[in-house]
């Protein structure tokens, strides 16, 4: 649960995608066909974006999550690529966060039912999206959150606490989002639940733990540093799963259970 730096390049900037769909409108209103050269001359002359590698990038995104729909044309010279020309669709952004996505991001599980379930987003949760396979996949922040939000019954719930631990401890996330996140969706107490979980487990001097063997070996490849505690770690008084169960998930994820 390596937490995300600023500097961290995975995201992609919310100002940068409200740009082109705003020169997408602009350009439209003016009578000019919003092709992939127009919209990248729109945006060199407001000086957003130059580069047409991540426009087009960015326009994939726009297109997949169904915020702009494409069409090709033939243009009449020869071996010239075809005219991509975009509109604004006033729908989406749509990603997809249910079981695929999971596999997506690595759950070392067998899923029950490998479902599509998929999600309107906003402008932060598109650039964080991930495409892969013609299929847009929601930040693994999200993903987390509306697994736990749309989870109703106890072994539902259960199972959702579970593959939640088991990226969580194993995976770089951004911290502030996924608890922004969670407000949104009224789970920050179950979310902060399992991170407490996490983090006795893997910070604790003296971890009340049956199975100490794995745990060290699961602290030895998340942290391949020996960790300096100076301050006690207690143990919480409530949590979602208890650090034995939470052996067994990371464990498992990891490979070493």
């Amino acid at each position: 649960m390596w937490d995300l730096k600023a500097e961290n390049k995975r995201n992609r900037s919310a100002i940068v995608a409200e740009s082109i769909t705003q020169s997408v409108e602009a350009i439209n209103k003016d009578g000019v066909e919003p092709t992939f050269n127009t919209i990248l001359e729109h945006l060199r002359n407001k000086r957003v974006l130059s580069n047409h590698r991540a426009l087009r990038v960015y326009l994939d995104l726009l297109v997949k999550s169904g915020v702009l729909s494409r069409r090709e044309e033939q243009v009449k010279q020869p071996n010239v690529r075809m005219s991509q020309k975009y509109m604004l669709t006033h729908n989406g952004p749509f990603v997809e966060v249910g079981e695929n996505a999971l596999q997506f991001y690595g759950l070392n599980w067998t899923v029950p039912a490998k479902s599509s379930v998929r999600v309107k987003t906003d402008i932060d949760g598109l650039v964080r999206a991930r495409l892969s396979e013609e299929t847009l996949y929601g930040s693994l922040e999200d993903v987390v959150v509306e697994m736990l939000a749309r989870s109703k019954g106890r072994e539902r719930i259960s199972e959702a606490i579970y593959f939640s631990a088991a990226l969580l401890a194993t995976k770089k996330l951004d911290h502030a989002y996924l608890m922004r996140r969670a407000d949104e969706q009224a789970v920050r107490s179950l979310i902060q639940g399992i991170l407490d979980a996490i983090n006795y487990l893997l910070v604790s001097p003296k971890p009340e733990v049956e199975d100490l063997k794995s745990l060290y070996e699961i602290r030895k490849r998340i942290h391949p540093i020996p960790l300096k505690v100076s301050v006690k770690i207690s143990k919480p008084v409530s949590l979602p799963i208890s650090p034995d169960e939470l052996v067994d998930v990371i464990g498992k994820q990891l490979g070493v259970k």
